[in-house]
């Protein structure tokens, strides 16, 4: 079945990544729990790697556990509400 809040959970990641410059995958499973998403790192490094084969961040990975994750152009632009992508939700307000 397919997950309804997968658009939702992304452009929160991505709007995070993007205000703070770069965050793991730890930082980034604690900003999206005030929004009502508590997910296991498993599936915060799932959403990373959906959101880099799409291009839109990049990933350093410092170790099998600590992932950095960094927005590129097409992403920030997503994140900030210039341009679309699929499976992404429309920016979220603060």
């Amino acid at each position: 079945m397919k997950n309804i809040f997968s658009g939702n959970q992304r452009i929160i990641i991505l709007q995070n990544v993007n205000k703070n410059i770069t965050l793991s995958n730890e930082m980034l499973q604690r900003a999206l729990r005030p929004y009502g998403h508590t997910l296991c790192l498993e599936e915060i490094n799932a959403h990373i790697i959906w959101l880099e084969s799409r291009k839109l961040v990049t990933v350093e990975k410092l170790n099998e556990h600590i992932w950095v994750v960094k927005c590129t152009r097409h992403g920030m632009e997503v994140a900030e509400g210039y341009a679309r992508e699929d499976g992404v939700d429309l920016p979220v307000e603060d």
